[in-house]
């Protein structure tokens, strides 16, 4: 019985753990959102200069996605719900208009945005 009770025991503490860094990230972002206060604080005028020193993997480019489409992509960029197109957008955004700024990878993106956004989604919140 002894072996048993190990065995559930390290089995119900993996979950918890697995548990606790999937609910952390959900409820804090987890690195996936910015607020205006984290942007302001980058003392950079534009959005694209605040994100590329806080979070300069979203706007990286990791290549083609597809063999017959050979162009690097980037992730999309939405603004209150509206596509804009890709992070260049982002060059000619004044950091103080920006409430908030979240970043949906590729599989939420679809979930959330629909099919197209292989290197995920920039979302922007304005005032």
């Amino acid at each position: 019985m002894r072996p048993l009770s190990i065995g559930l025991l390290a089995t119900w503490f993996m979950l918890g753990c697995a548990g606790a860094t999937a609910g952390g990230r959900a409820d804090s972002g987890g690195g996936s959102t910015l607020s205006r206060e984290q942007l302001q604080a980058t003392n950079s005028d534009e959005l694209y200069a605040a994100i590329a020193k806080l979070r300069p993997e979203w706007l990286s480019s990791r290549g083609p996605t597809s063999v017959t489409d050979p162009t690097p992509s980037s992730a999309s960029v939405f603004m209150n719900g509206t596509l804009l197109g890709t992070a260049e957008y982002m060059r000619e955004m004044r950091v103080i208009d920006v409430t908030e700024v979240r970043y949906w990878n590729a599989g939420q993106a679809s979930a959330r945005f629909g099919m197209g956004h292989p290197r995920g989604v920039i979302e922007i919140t304005r005032k």
